[in-house]
């Protein structure tokens, strides 16, 4: 009879165990359940998501490839380029090299669509361009000099996208 008492009081402690651990688990379930937030609001052009709004996030990809091409061209073609850079001989007798370069990693882009039948989309480039300079003995040693960057441009361009390309 003793062991029956022993059996029947485990039995109904550990019963008693387990459905408190049940317990638990159905609230972390009930938890996990949580009702969405307010979805009333109509999803449009101006308020979807990027990552769910396709033709955005193509003309995104286009634009910064557009972006770095367009950086590169200025950075080629700027009047005051490394390779024509202006020097000028300083009071001391040594002489001043400075040119201007782009910074590639500055270049921020961003593409927004736009009312217009016409333009779909818009597209803003950023980006800083540095002002360098060197100091030398002569003209042909500031060639080979080591630049720094003195001061820093910000930059902004804005472009459309029209007629199946950005202008």
């Amino acid at each position: 009879m003793h062991k029956f008492f022993v059996s029947a009081f485990l039995a109904v402690f550990l019963t008693g165990a387990f459905f408190a651990a049940s317990e638990q688990a159905s609230q972390a379930q009930d938890l996990a359940a949580i009702s969405p937030g307010d979805a009333s609001t109509k999803i449009n052009t101006k308020n979807m998501p990027l990552y769910l709004d396709e033709g955005l996030v193509s003309k995104n990809a286009d634009f910064s490839k557009f972006a770095r091409v367009r950086a590169r061209s200025l950075d080629r073609n700027h009047r005051m380029t490394r390779a024509r850079m202006q020097i000028t001989k300083q009071p001391d007798g040594s002489f001043l090299a400075r040119y201007h370069a782009i910074d590639m990693d500055s270049i921020v882009t961003k593409v927004s669509r736009s009312s217009s039948k016409t333009v779909p989309f818009v597209g803003v480039m950023r980006f800083c361009e540095l002002v360098m300079e060197a100091t030398a003995e002569s003209p042909a040693a500031c060639q080979k000099a080591e630049f720094t960057p003195v001061t820093v441009i910000p930059n902004r361009q804005i472009f459309s996208f029209r007629k199946g390309s950005w202008q």
